[in-house]
């Protein structure tokens, strides 16, 4: 028989300690001690934990004609982040509702005002009054922290089916990912979570149930593959929807690329690293300015480009060489500031003086109850607006 100092060398302390505690409870407690570690016993912590701060956000849509256009009813997840009743969430789970109904932990069903929304960013930010009682805002964690392969856990509503739970890994980050029409978000969380529609707005928190995340959209036609939006940037988007009801933006009004190694090695056009100008849209500070796009359609290695634009490479002194320069340039911009600009055209260094406009707020979608919002693309594979 095992003697208990060589069953000790075998197996870890904490199986021991299960197992003293399962022979003096009985059978069912052995195997307990046995298939429970101390992961698992974190995890459903951890759960317990968050869920009394995820919500579950019920969105109606009216329909103008009841023939041409059906009723609806949406269904998405929040986080309650004070005790004021701040509920964040996804812009899509709560664009065009014409009420929004969030039920607590407890099933206490409120009716919450929309504080503001930025489909850009897809963060909203709703209210509600909260009963007395015990209501647990979350905590909000630091996302700039974020390791590859650190584990995460998303929470929420899949399908409306009630709370959910699932956990995999942070598996990537996205830099500048866009849909078709905007910046859709300067850094994203890529994870491996499973999520489902209903898990948009919910809460990505990490083992000592810290919100780095809000679970936002899913790869369309892929396995294991989710996005988050850093909880440094809804902080920061939140902030603003509190103080204006909306993020003000600043437009310069071009769209482009930028200029890889690969593509400066391959062609040979004068191209230096840099945003590289491929359309300038009507109206806008950089038309005013005399920006000029592209007009040379290429494809290289398979990728379209638009060649024989202005090359953007700094604003205000500063480096616009590549995505990482890009963001942290735009961060300290704002609306009607004169901005000088270091451009390169058919190889000629000009500057030109800029007064930047304000960027139009997106209109968010009339209905969106489900978590499959278009499949976001890394930059260089599409146009960055400015």
């Amino acid at each position: 028989m095992m003697s208990f100092r060589l069953l000790r060398k075998c197996v870890p302390s904490w199986w021991i300690a299960g197992l003293a505690l399962a022979i003096s409870a009985g059978t069912p407690a052995l195997l307990t001690a046995a298939l429970v570690t101390p992961e698992e016993i974190n995890n459903v912590r951890v759960y317990k934990q968050m869920a009394k701060s995820t919500v579950l956000i019920a969105s109606a849509y009216y329909s103008q004609h009841h023939i041409t256009q059906a009723s609806g009813r949406g269904l998405g997840s929040g986080v309650l982040i004070d005790a004021e009743g701040s509920i964040v969430t996804n812009a899509h789970v709560v664009g065009g509702a014409a009420s929004i109904t969030v039920t607590l932990h407890d099933g206490t069903r409120l009716p919450a005002q929309l504080i503001g929304s930025d489909p850009q960013s897809d963060v909203a930010l709703l209210r509600v009054t909260l009963p007395k009682g015990s209501y647990s805002p979350a905590d909000l964690g630091d996302s700039d922290k974020l390791e590859i392969g650190q584990k995460v856990l998303a929470i929420g509503h899949p399908f409306g089916l009630g709370y959910a739970f699932s956990i995999g890994i942070v598996s990537g980050f996205g830099k500048l990912l866009e849909t078709k029409q905007e910046v859709f978000q300067e850094r994203v969380i890529q994870t491996t979570a499973p999520f489902n529609p209903g898990n948009s707005g919910g809460p990505l928190v990490d083992s000592e149930d810290r919100v780095v995340g809000i679970n936002s959209s899913i790869l369309l036609g892929a396995q294991s593959i989710g996005f988050a939006i850093p909880i440094n940037t809804v902080k920061a988007i939140v902030a603003e929807l509190k103080a204006d009801g909306r993020v003000i933006r600043p437009r310069l009004g071009v769209k482009g690329k930028f200029v890889t190694d690969e593509v400066k090695n391959l062609i040979v056009l004068p191209l230096v690293s840099g945003l590289l100008i491929i359309d300038v849209e009507d109206g806008s500070p950089a038309e005013a300015a005399g920006l000029r796009a592209g007009n040379l359609d290429v494809v290289i290695q398979g990728e379209p480009w638009i060649l024989g634009g202005d090359i953007i490479v700094s604003v205000n002194g500063d480096d616009v060489k590549n995505s990482e320069q890009y963001a942290k340039v735009l961060r300290q911009l704002k609306v009607e500031q004169a901005v000088s600009l270091k451009v390169v055209r058919d190889g000629v260094w000009q500057t030109k003086t800029v007064h930047l406009g304000e960027r139009p707020t997106l209109s968010g979608p009339a209905q969106h109850p489900a978590l499959q919002v278009p499949p976001v693309v890394p930059q260089g594979l599409g146009l960055v607006p400015f």
